[in-house]
């Protein structure tokens, strides 16, 4: 069996992270997958961002949450042309034979999203990602035929027991977990739950 590569918030040490750019490039470096974050800006578009703060990528220290579209479209990602990508515009540049896994920041941005990957019946390439049990509640709920996956960084016992218990209880079908964490004890009693394993 192999194990799928996915390009962690695109392809951070070749383009900026969470970019457009950064999606062709996972495709080019050979990854089977990328992965992205997403936020909502302040009309609740999902866009691509990791932090709550534009200051790290675009130097304008300002929450995404507060952030309008027009002002995400004229910042530039620091060192680049490109503005602060839109989900919609994320999902129709990847690539033919990538998936991408959406990791939602900020549950309040999940209804929009998977609206979204359905409006561009994406189903069928997209995992849906997050630490929020409301948006893996909801992924889980409202999109079965979906992929989701509940997030933590626990690396202790009582917190891998938590962590497989509450992936369980929320209805997620796999879980990513911190590098630490992956044990061949601790995957086999995720694939006992019937868990799927990232990390």
């Amino acid at each position: 069996m192999s194990i799928p590569i996915i390009a962690h918030r695109t392809c951070p040490l070749d383009a900026p992270e969470n970019s457009l750019a950064g999606i062709r490039k996972a495709k080019e470096l050979g990854a089977d997958g990328v992965e992205i974050d997403v936020r909502r800006s302040l009309e609740s578009v999902p866009v691509l961002m990791h932090d709550r703060s534009l200051r790290r990528t675009t130097g304008v220290p300002v929450p995404v949450r507060l952030a309008p579209l027009f002002l995400l479209r004229r910042l530039r990602l620091q060192g680049t042309q490109e503005g602060v990508p839109t989900l919609a515009e994320a999902l129709e540049a990847l690539p033919e034979g990538l998936f991408m896994a959406v990791e939602v920041k900020d549950a309040r941005a999940a209804p929009g999203t998977l609206r979204l990957v359905r409006q561009r019946q994406m189903e069928g390439r997209v995992l849906l990602w997050s630490y929020r049990e409301r948006a893996v509640r909801l992924f889980a709920r409202e999109a079965p035929e979906i992929e989701t996956a509940l997030l933590r960084d626990d690396t202790d016992p009582e917190g891998l027991r938590r962590f497989l218990e509450d992936a369980t209880r929320f209805g997620a079908r796999g879980i990513s977990a911190h590098w630490a964490a992956i044990t061949p004890q601790f995957v086999g009693e995720a694939h006992d739950r019937g868990l799927r394993v990232y990390s």
